[in-house]
């Protein structure tokens, strides 16, 4: 079956983004720039939807369209360059899912701390907005 080049709309649609998110990529530097025939319109190969799908699994992953670049373009110098920026990306991801459970285990103790009755304006909002204004953590104690 012979691959019919497509127009960026289609492109987009079959890639599931936006066509200024290619325009985006195209701009710095992640998706080449077809040429435009006289009179018509760009067209897009197949292997751009590939691409762009692997644009996006990796912004999933935390990596910056500037990592992206340079892997798609083989600029990264060795295997070990890609180790250590999947490494870079290990510790912050673990940063963030520390901060995260902190939040939560946070939020779970609030929850159970604020003293609501059926009869009464409930505080929470309250006692959560003073809680995070000082540095007194009265829901979130070590322990």
């Amino acid at each position: 079956m012979i691959e019919m080049p497509m127009k960026i709309g289609e492109l987009a649609r079959q890639a599931g983004v936006g066509v200024e998110t290619i325009r985006y990529y195209q701009r710095r530097g992640l998706l080449r720039i077809p040429p435009r025939p006289p009179g018509s319109y760009r067209r897009y190969s197949r292997d751009m939807v590939d691409t762009i799908v692997q644009i996006r699994k990796l912004r999933t992953l935390g990596f910056s369209l500037e990592e992206i670049r340079m892997l798609l373009q083989g600029q990264a110098e060795a295997c070990r360059d890609v180790r250590v920026s999947i490494e870079r990306h290990i510790g912050s991801t673990g940063r963030k899912l520390k901060e995260l459970t902190w939040r939560l285990g946070c939020l779970q103790r609030a929850l159970k701390e604020i003293p609501c009755e059926k009869d009464r304006r409930c505080c929470g909002l309250v006692c959560l907005t003073v809680w995070a204004r000082g540095p007194q953590r009265p829901f979130c104690r070590k322990g």
